[in-house]
């Protein structure tokens, strides 16, 4: 008896929803400063950029646009 395979686990990055593709040409200052905050905050730049419209908007960004918070490391004693 032959037993249904079982689904394969979905491998890649999560979805980030129903989204269309939109050419913007920004001025190189502008393009700079918005690739200053995603390298900061070590988001891609097209989320970053996504933020900056919702907000000016007065609408909620999706949660993907901000940085996660993420924890400092404990310092480890040693083992004595």
């Amino acid at each position: 008896m032959q037993t249904p395979a079982k689904a394969k686990a979905r491998k890649g990055r999560v979805p980030k929803g129903d989204r269309v593709g939109t050419l913007v040409r920004l001025p190189t200052e502008l393009r700079e400063h918005a690739q200053a905050i995603a390298t900061q905050e070590r988001l891609p730049l097209g989320d970053v950029i996504t933020r900056m419209v919702a907000e000016a908007l007065g609408l909620t960004a999706p949660a993907y646009c901000y940085p996660k918070q993420v924890q400092e490391e404990l310092p480890l004693n040693k083992a004595s």
